[in-house]
């Protein structure tokens, strides 16, 4: 490849990326770009996880770890009558998962940075949390995500999860542990979802 052939691909790679996509049968526009994860569709995992979420018009929710968006922007769509935080630890993920919940219209969503709860508004409370969990981050930042949401939850509050198989046991060990009780909603050839009651 010659100079001119990269300069155009460098050219091309630091536009936007854009696409549409159905969540629960209704279409949403993204913006992403390289550097966030799964940039130029929807992952499979935040995908199986909301098709087993229990939505209703009142709830709020937090979105830990939004990437750019879309199970926030989901909740947000689904529960219009809540108010919804998407939460990342990633500046240039909040600033697309903003751009997204505003592109679509949805006016129930604030996006901040935040390092799992830890610049949270401690005073605000949550039906849902919902969390495409990192396959990476540590056992002790397992933990925090899971005590902060506990704190952080109303009463009968659910905290959905995806993680990738070989996390399962441990998802379902922790949720024991923290919140009294675990379960198993599906488990597919790459994913688990694992959902806790407060």
């Amino acid at each position: 490849m010659n100079r001119t052939e990269l300069a155009a691909l460098h050219q091309r790679w630091r536009q936007d990326i854009q696409f549409t996509e159905p969540v629960l049968g209704k279409p949403f526009e993204f913006r992403s770009t390289w550097g966030v994860f799964s940039p130029e569709q929807l992952d499979e995992g935040s995908l199986m996880l909301l098709d087993h979420v229990e939505f209703h018009r009142t709830l709020s929710s937090i979105d830990l770890g939004c990437g750019y968006g879309v199970l926030g922007m989901t909740a947000a769509r689904e529960c219009p009558d809540g108010q919804h935080l998407l939460i990342d630890k990633d500046f240039v993920a909040v600033d697309y998962a903003r751009k997204n919940c505003e592109a679509n219209g949805l006016n129930n969503t604030q996006v901040q940075l935040s390092n799992g709860f830890q610049q949270v508004d401690a005073a605000r409370r949550f039906d849902l949390v919902l969390s495409n969990l990192p396959a990476k981050a540590s056992k002790e930042q397992h933990y925090l995500y899971l005590l902060d949401a506990w704190n952080a939850m109303n009463s009968g509050g659910r905290f959905y999860v995806v993680t990738i198989n070989g996390l399962r046991e441990f998802m379902q060990r922790t949720f024991k542990e923290v919140f009294g009780n675990a379960h198993k909603l599906k488990q597919g050839k790459t994913y688990t979802i694992t959902m806790a009651e407060r």
